[in-house]
């Protein structure tokens, strides 16, 4: 059976998210081990489906796209990271993960979502900070502890490029103007996972995006031809139409110093 589905950003995160919830390796650390949930806008939802708690998902974050340019999330509501240990939840700032992640190894996962996706599996974060932020931090740990590292990325992050070509474009000071706060970018390894892998992980059906775009809050938009068993792709119609709705995220941002203009 063949269906076409349609999902925004915002509904194309929660499906990613429900699916790498109930992944076995994510929920095993969840109860048992390490789990950290970094902040960003994917990673709320999945903290949402672990917790069975709605947050204020566009303050579950550090920098941010916004209509005006990257922009750097305001400290005053913010949500700190997400670090459970044996289902036990620590929030924290960037440095007070040091003590788990040095104590992770292959059974934790570790959870971040990414500003860009390419054709040969490279994800690219973008960095402000000093030493390149949280995966700045996390990522030496993570790699020499054998730690897994799982990373949701809706298709709205693909770029038609090599991410290794990318990143010596960039640089806090390599950028002489932009729109926001300049950035450089971090390639960080891990299973990149979209959209595609929610559908095979939640219904075992093939997913290929044919289009993409739209107006009128469909901004974004990823256009699927899903195939599968009639009842498995009946069941992803049925989810898919159950995320209608989904509300695209807002959140608020510092003003970009003078120096940085």
């Amino acid at each position: 059976m063949k269906v076409q589905l349609t999902l925004t950003p915002a509904e194309g995160k929660r499906l990613i998210a429900q699916a790498i919830a109930c992944m076995d390796e994510v929920q095993n650390a969840y109860k048992n081990g390490i789990l950290i949930i970094a902040t960003s806008t994917t990673t709320a939802y999945i903290a949402e489906e672990l917790m069975g708690k709605e947050l204020d998902k566009g303050m579950f974050t550090a920098g941010v796209v916004t209509h005006e340019g990257l922009g750097i999330t305001k400290a005053d509501g913010r949500y700190l990271h997400y670090a459970f240990e044996k289902g036990e939840l620590k929030e924290c700032n960037t440095p007070d993960l040091v003590p788990f992640l040095a104590k992770m190894g292959p059974d934790d996962v570790f959870i971040k979502g990414v500003n860009a996706i390419d054709p040969y599996g490279s994800a690219g974060v973008l960095v402000h900070g000093p030493g390149g932020g949280t995966v700045g931090t996390a990522y030496g740990y993570l790699v020499r502890n054998g730690a897994k590292i799982i990373l949701p990325a809706g298709l709205e992050k693909f770029v038609p490029v090599d991410l290794a070509e990318v990143v010596p474009l960039m640089g806090v000071n390599a950028i002489d103007k932009a729109m926001g706060w300049p950035c450089g970018m971090i390639l960080i390894q891990g299973l990149v996972f979209t959209e595609i892998d929610a559908f095979k992980q939640l219904f075992g059906v093939e997913a290929i995006p044919v289009a993409g775009g739209g107006i009128d809050g469909a901004e974004g938009s990823k256009i699927f031809s899903i195939e599968g068993e009639n009842e498995a792709a009946e069941a992803a119609y049925a989810c898919v139409a159950g995320l209608k709705g989904e509300k695209p995220l807002k959140t608020k941002t510092m003003v970009k110093p003078a120096h940085l203009a």
